[in-house]
């Protein structure tokens, strides 16, 4: 019998396997642990079996493949429909501690708009934006100013100026 292997972990392919820890479940249908357990405890995903002895967590092969048909289908086994989208793509992003600010120097004040636009780029995939390389790029595109204009109206001409190729 030929079992599967990963080239780079050497460890067998979660999708053969008989029985399945809550981590292979949630990796094999590509979600969070966190985020499984969560659609878990709402019923969009069938809740494990517990084996007596060890009183662990597992998923057979019925329940693998119930979870398998929820993440196709887009129909959890409530009946509920439920949305996954696209991971996202590129390096993780990281968090900075609080003592790892202390040693930064404080920044102006920055205008918090300017962020907003900042966080809505970013939403659509733009990286290292700056708030002076936004201010710019906002006056470039509205000479008269956009402060009569709501944020939505401003993310897309900004994001088109941002994405022509200099």
């Amino acid at each position: 019998m030929k079992t599967s292997t990963s080239k780079r972990t050497g460890l067998i392919d979660p999708s053969r396997k008989v029985v399945l820890t809550i981590s292979d479940t949630a990796r094999l249908v590509g979600l969070s642990r966190s985020r499984f357990y969560t659609l878990m405890q709402q019923g969009v995903f069938p809740m494990p079996l517990y084996l007596i002895a060890t009183k662990r967590p597992f998923f057979d092969e019925r329940l693998r493949d119930e979870c398998l048909e929820v993440r196709r289908t887009g129909l959890g086994i409530n009946n509920q429909p439920i949305l996954f989208y696209p991971r996202r793509v590129g390096p993780p992003t990281t968090r900075s501690s609080k003592s790892s600010l202390r040693g930064k120097k404080k920044t102006p004040a920055t205008n918090p708009r300017v962020l907003r636009l900042i966080e809505l780029l970013k939403g659509l995939g733009v990286e290292s934006l700056s708030p002076q390389s936004v201010t710019a790029v906002l006056s470039d595109c509205f000479p008269n100013g956009a402060d009569d204009k709501a944020d939505h109206e401003l993310v897309g001409p900004v994001y088109r100026h941002l994405r022509q190729p200099p």
